[in-house]
């Protein structure tokens, strides 16, 4: 009997390491990955999650996609066919400018510049303060 209780603990402080590294990324992961996104959207930088404390303790989630149908036209889209709560804290913004909590940021990203079709880089963002 002491040798499960030992094998359950062993196995409840697993549980609790795993969520407290990285388990908790996964619903703000599945939440992003879940958005209905118009058809013949490409990712091009794949979904990223982090807690940060620059100004206060946040977590930051960022995805960059490419969709031919433009900056506003797929921002509608997504807040159309996705419901309140699925776009609970993400954002929608143009694939430009600079932010110091940014993960990608485009002033830094040398390919961005060289691309004709600037206007269809979309980034969407998760930004929920702690």
């Amino acid at each position: 009997m002491k040798r499960i209780a030992q094998k359950l603990i062993l196995m409840i402080v697993a549980i609790i390491l795993f969520y407290i590294l990285a388990g908790w990324k996964i619903p703000i992961v599945w939440r992003m990955e879940m958005l209905k996104l118009p058809e013949g959207c490409e990712t091009v930088y794949c979904t990223k999650i982090w807690i940060s404390d620059v100004y206060w303790l946040h977590i930051k989630g960022e995805k960059v996609i490419k969709c031919d149908m433009g900056y506003e036209e797929t921002k509608a889209y997504i807040e159309k066919y996705n419901s309140e709560i699925a776009r609970e804290y993400i954002n929608i913004y143009l694939y430009e400018g600079m932010s110091d909590i940014a993960i990608y940021d485009s002033q830094n990203d040398e390919k961005f510049w060289q691309q004709p079709d600037r206007q269809n880089y979309v980034k969407i963002s998760y930004f929920r303060k702690l």
